[in-house]
């Protein structure tokens, strides 16, 4: 007999009840969404294998929240963390209202000028590495989120230089730590495209033409 083994990924909803939405500025309908790794026999779940996410969700505009905390949507930390480090990486740091600009059209809120220079200073001395930062996110966010902080990544790259192979790449790791394929990877920087960019203007590269490895 041949046996078809496997893993699913299996979701439970349940409400909580309605709480303040940060997004649609309103009282909303939220529920606890969790997300289950299960072992499969013949395409049937059998048993968990771990929990891989939980979070709150607002069922009006489907943002993610931190469980018990539906003050801000649990992407928007590490959303401008990313942001604020790449302008850094690109040598684009004084440009704290092109990474406002960023963050507010493409998640709907904005990096106050006190958040900028809090971000930077974290960066510069080394509390923040990025990438272990986005794989803590990963549990706590939804696809709405992780979509959001791609084209953050992808528009604050573009506005920076033409991207190059290293670039791509490191678009495509931080796609890699929030747990969703290329495919995914691509859509949300199609859809970057698609709104013309946000209308946000490229910035001019570094005076001294040197791209930095970060």
């Amino acid at each position: 007999m041949i046996f078809i083994f496997g893993e699913k990924i299996r979701t439970r909803s349940e409400s909580v009840g309605d709480k303040p939405c940060a997004v649609c500025q309103s009282t909303r309908a939220f529920t606890e969404q969790h997300e289950s790794l299960w072992f499969c026999l013949f395409g049937l779940p059998i048993a968990p294998i771990e929990k891989t996410a939980a979070y709150w969700r607002c069922e009006h505009c489907l943002t993610a929240y931190h469980c018990n905390d539906s003050s801000q949507p649990s992407h928007i930390t590490v959303l401008k963390q990313l942001i604020v480090y790449l302008l850094m990486g690109y040598h684009q740091e004084d440009h704290p209202a092109v990474a406002s600009e960023i963050c507010l059209k493409i998640s709907g809120f904005e990096i106050s000028e006190t958040e900028f220079q809090q971000i930077m200073a974290g960066i510069a001395r080394g509390d923040m590495e990025m990438v272990e930062a986005v794989r803590h996110l990963a549990p706590v966010v939804n696809a709405v989120g992780k979509q959001q902080v791609l084209e953050a990544v992808f528009l604050t790259t573009y506005i920076c230089c033409d991207l190059e192979y290293e670039d791509r790449l490191r678009i495509n790791l931080i796609g890699n730590a929030l747990g969703v394929g290329l495919e995914f990877v691509e859509y949300a920087i199609s859809q970057t495209r698609k709104q013309n960019y946000y209308g946000v203007r490229r910035l001019r590269f570094a005076a001294d033409g040197v791209r930095q490895d970060f």
